[in-house]
């Protein structure tokens, strides 16, 4: 897998309630509207946003979810099967109890299914890998209804083969923190 040809992208998705406005860990608002001091590799000063922390638990409709192991690779495999059935080249994927990352290759292109131009190939398809996830574990019973995830996703597109790399070894150590872990062998590599 390379990164040559570009189209390849970093997606980030949450569960819900998992990372919230004012979370000690760091936070940022939606495309970066507000200045926010800190981030998670350097976390804001201790104390500075737990009121808005405690307000935005407040604001949750229903519980955080957090992901048992068995349901990380029920995920994983649901991650794995939609990308493949809409023909996504995968490099590697991890979900974790909170939280999931995907490095694969969207390239712009009109959906099969109608015809229409998808002008975000990779918020969509992997808006659809969500979404799969969790009808399958919510239809088993095994989350309460209302969806796995938050709202919103973090897409970031891979510049050149260092940052690709980067990313995929990135991804692969989550599993030293307990993430379940897909990784692409050359003989599925699709492109």
């Amino acid at each position: 897998m390379s990164a040559a040809g570009q189209d390849w992208y970093h997606c980030v998705g949450n569960t819900y309630g998992s990372w919230l406005p004012g979370d000690p860990r760091g936070w940022h608002t939606g495309k970066h509207r507000r200045h926010v001091d800190g981030d998670y590799k350097c976390p804001p000063p201790l104390g500075k946003y737990d009121t808005l922390h405690e307000h935005s638990k407040g604001l949750m409709l229903r519980d955080e979810v957090t992901l048992r192991e068995d349901h990380q690779q029920i995920v994983l495999d649901c991650f794995a099967e939609s990308l493949a059935f809409n023909e996504i080249p995968c490099a590697v994927m991890s979900v974790s109890s909170t939280h999931a990352h995907v490095l694969a290759r969207f390239v712009r292109g009109c959906s099969t299914s109608t015809g229409k131009l998808i002008a975000d190939p990779a918020r969509h398809y992997f808006g659809i890998a969500r979404k799969v996830a969790s009808r399958r574990l919510s239809e088993s019973g095994n989350v309460p209804p209302g969806g796995l995830w938050s709202k919103r996703t973090t897409i970031v597109p891979i510049a050149d083969q260092r940052h690709f790399e980067n990313v995929v070894d990135y991804i692969q150590r989550h599993k030293e923190k307990g993430a379940v872990i897909w990784v692409n062998s050359p003989s599925d590599a699709h492109g």
